[in-house]
């Protein structure tokens, strides 16, 4: 064996051995390359994620900032923070006497004036009611009256005279005891009036509170 096929034979294992590297190292490079693919699904659930977040978020902010009008809004007034009075009203006709049931705001913050009042004849602030209740004319639709302090709403009612009904025990009412919509308290507001003692003999109409 000469000097060069020598040389050749002991350099042979070491091509081997680098060739057989570099096909390690090609092998390598395939599974960096899953690696880096791997974030790709998961990048791909972030923005999914991101998005079902950002509704959520949103809309229960929205939804809270839409119904603040309802669930934040003015409480009802009270009649313990409400001053009433009569106010003219469309004169009279057949019998009958129109006046309004004016309902003012002293407190210092808004409230909600909705719907009827209950109203009825009475003989003084804290006395009895005398005869029926008034009856309710929904000739109007009810709508709601968000009332600032010093602003006021307003009913309609009508007064039968006493005397058209047959069987009628007079009496002179004080006043009127009026109970606020869905309020317990009540208010008083004077206006002698002749009035029937009789349960059933219904002299007052009364209709749905509006602006004033």
């Amino acid at each position: 064996m000469n000097r060069f096929q020598r040389a050749f034979v002991l350099a042979s294992p070491l091509v081997l051995a680098a060739a057989l590297a570099g096909c390690g190292s090609g092998g390598t490079a395939p599974s960096s390359s899953q690696t880096a693919g791997s974030p790709s699904p998961s990048a791909t659930q972030s923005p999914s994620a991101s998005p079902s977040g950002t509704p959520s978020g949103g809309g229960s902010g929205s939804p809270s900032d839409t119904g603040t009008p309802v669930a934040g809004g003015p409480a009802r007034c009270l009649s313990t923070q409400l001053e009433g009075s009569l106010q003219p009203g469309g004169g009279g006709a057949a019998g009958t006497v129109y006046q309004k049931i004016a309902l003012k705001n002293t407190s210092q913050t808004a409230c909600l004036l909705e719907g009827f009042a209950g109203v009825s004849l009475t003989n003084g602030p804290t006395g009895d009611p005398i005869g029926a209740p008034a009856d309710r004319d929904t000739s109007v639709a009810v709508v709601p009256i968000v009332l600032q302090p010093e602003q006021s709403g307003a009913a309609d009612f009508g007064l039968h005279q006493a005397g058209n009904f047959q069987g009628c025990t007079v009496v002179t009412a004080a006043g009127y005891r009026v109970y606020p919509p869905e309020d317990y308290g009540s208010l008083f507001i004077p206006a002698p009036a002749t009035a029937c003692s009789n349960a059933d003999i219904h002299l007052l109409t009364l209709r749905a509170f509006q602006p004033f």
